[in-house]
């Protein structure tokens, strides 16, 4: 079908290109009668403003980009949410972008959303360095990262205490009493990665309990890959009594499992995770989890990026980094809710 311009709905009505725009944009000094027509013919015609002819004039296209890593974590749709609701209220729309913790189809993502002229970016990237980043350094599109931070690129951070947490979860499981416990980690290099697994080290520091090797398995932050190192643990001559999976989609890994093994939880090893989601309570027994504000990370993600783009707030870049909260439930053989 052909592209109906303003020009061509402006033919139709006999009234100049301008008087049209003029009333698209709900301009007042245009007669009634003149304002019916141009809209009737907007509709029957099928007329839609060109937003990048728009954005060409105005410098600006009223949209962020937003790229995810793994949209299937559950992790990012309250984040992703607290992002748009945020930005529309300033009238701005997102771009959404999914990963899958690919760099090069991060890369090729990246480059789209240059050539869709965003406003600005919110990235929670697949590697502390991203070349083509510097491309939006130079366009002076401003960037935040959420839940990772990156190197050598001017941008604010919004994350958790991820070592804290991971610390909590770690203390959690020592005070009950458990002496080998394990953790199922995430992608290596990542920021998530290295300060949850320090958390972990950290407590075992702490309260004197050896760090054992063999006890750090790589899950690689997906349920398939947490299924294999979990399944690995149970191969040692001496096995964990309690396990630290260090994400959402890892700890249902180890759930499924340990299912498959024909564990019980916690009657033969005690499990806890990293990260809370809508539908933890569906799981049997129920998780103990480090909790994250999810939604509050995207939220305030946002609210940063939109006074960079208004060019309001603080000048110096801002790194945020929120609390986490250690939610008891059954998986641990805690008294549910116990502190």
């Amino acid at each position: 079908m052909e592209n109906i311009t303003i020009k061509d709905v402006a033919r139709k009505v006999g009234v100049s290109a301008s008087t049209v725009s003029r009333v698209m944009r709900g301009k007042a000094n245009i007669s009634p009668e003149t304002t019916k027509r141009v809209l009737q013919h907007v509709k029957k015609m099928g007329y839609f403003p060109d937003s990048g002819a728009r954005a060409m004039v105005k410098k600006e296209t009223k949209t962020i980009g937003v790229s995810v890593s793994d949209i299937s974590n559950p992790f990012y749709p309250p984040l992703i949410r607290g992002i748009e609701n945020t930005v529309n209220k300033f009238a701005y729309s997102i771009i959404l972008c999914n990963t899958d913790e690919d760099t090069k189809k991060e890369e090729q993502y990246l480059k789209i959303m240059l050539e869709k002229r965003i406003d600005g970016l919110i990235v929670s990237p697949t590697s502390p360095k991203i070349p083509i980043l510097k491309m939006f350094e130079i366009r002076n599109i401003p960037i935040v990262c959420i839940d990772r931070s990156l190197e050598n690129i001017e941008a604010d951070t919004v994350c958790v205490d991820n070592a804290h947490g991971a610390f909590m979860a770690t203390e959690h499981l020592i005070k009950l009493g458990h002496k080998r416990v394990a953790i199922v980690t995430g992608i290596k290099g990542i920021a998530t990665t290295e300060e949850r697994l320090k958390g972990y080290l950290d407590a075992l520091t702490r309260y004197g309990i050896e760090k054992d090797l063999s006890l750090i398995v790589r899950g690689n932050s997906t349920i398939q890959g947490s299924i294999e190192a979990t399944k690995s643990l149970f191969k040692l001559k001496s096995p964990p009594t309690c396990i630290f999976s260090a994400n959402n989609l890892m700890l249902i890994g180890t759930y499924i499992a340990l299912k498959k093994l024909k564990k019980r939880i916690p009657e033969d090893i005690a499990v806890i995770g990293f990260d809370d989601f809508d539908w933890a309570e569906a799981l049997a027994p129920t998780p103990t989890v480090v909790s994250q504000p999810n939604y509050t990370i995207g939220a305030t993600a946002a609210q940063i990026l939109m006074q960079r783009i208004l060019k309001e707030g603080p000048q110096t870049r801002q790194n945020i980094t929120l609390k986490t909260e250690l939610i008891i439930r059954q998986s641990c053989g805690a008294k549910c809710g116990a502190k």
